[in-house]
């Protein structure tokens, strides 16, 4: 009988021990879940998701560091807003052109400081028809890259909408035959991949920088040329000389295969 007794003790004191170290084992992997997932970070990134489940990503087009291409920035739109249909997100888009690029971004405006929008953005047919206020053209410094660096921003921003394949430009709700003498803007421009910048933002190749400042130089020259040649002469002749140096969307084509 003692021996059934001490026998009956041993156990109990081995199954307490047994206990005791499962207790403490499951104390510890409690201990080290929490620091493996600490619940600071698990909020902040609820919070991030959160930011960002209500918006609609666009990529609008400004003008690079450089000034000889268009280099791309990603802004966010509210959804209620995207989802109104597709001319309405195309003038939102037009808008947000117009407010330049983000506050410490090395990109450059690309729409002239005053203008506005005449009338929202319209689409038939896969032409989205674009209506600015006077200032678009009375505003712009002019010259062959800086004004074909001003209409691609909008059509490239604007094609990023699947339905859109070309954008056709109206003036105070008139059609212009030309923008500041170079560009024909009567007809729809198609988008153009060749103006936009392979290089990061602030990182443009010095070989590509050095071609399109010399283009840039060329075209301010010859811009000083026809200002001091149009003081001389006014006749019919010059006219027509004028209206043939007016590039056509082929000729443009041709340029930025180059």
């Amino acid at each position: 009988m003692h021996k059934l007794l001490s026998l009956i003790l041993a156990c109990g004191i081995i199954m307490s021990i047994f206990t005791g170290c499962a207790l403490l084992d499951n104390n510890g992997d409690a201990a080290n879940s929490d620091e493996l997932t600490p619940t600071s970070s698990v909020t902040m990134g609820d919070t991030e998701a959160s930011g960002l489940k209500d918006k609609t990503p666009v990529q609008l087009y400004f003008i690079n560091e450089q000034g000889n291409k268009l280099a791309p920035e990603i802004r966010y739109i509210d959804n209620a807003e995207a989802n109104k249909g597709n001319a309405y997100l195309a003038t939102v888009i037009l808008k947000e052109l117009i407010k330049g690029p983000e506050k410490g971004s090395q990109l450059q405006p690309s729409i002239p400081e005053g203008t506005t929008v005449h009338s929202d953005v319209t689409i038939k047919d896969g032409v989205a028809t674009v209506d600015l206020s006077k200032e678009f053209v009375n505003k712009h410094p002019g010259g062959k890259k800086k004004e074909q660096l001003t209409l691609y921003s909008i059509v490239n921003s604007l094609t990023e909408i699947k339905e859109i394949k070309s954008v056709q430009f109206k003036i105070e709700g008139k059609v212009r035959k030309e923008y500041k003498g170079n560009y024909q803007i009567d007809v729809a421009y198609p988008r153009s991949a060749y103006i936009i910048t392979s290089q990061p933002t602030g990182n443009s190749s010095n070989v590509e920088a050095a071609a399109d400042n010399k283009e840039l130089t060329n075209d301010n020259s010859k811009e000083k040329l026809k200002e001091d040649t149009s003081k001389d002469k006014k006749t019919t002749t010059e006219k027509v000389d004028d209206a043939d140096d007016v590039e056509t969307i082929g000729e443009i084509d041709e340029e930025l295969l180059e």
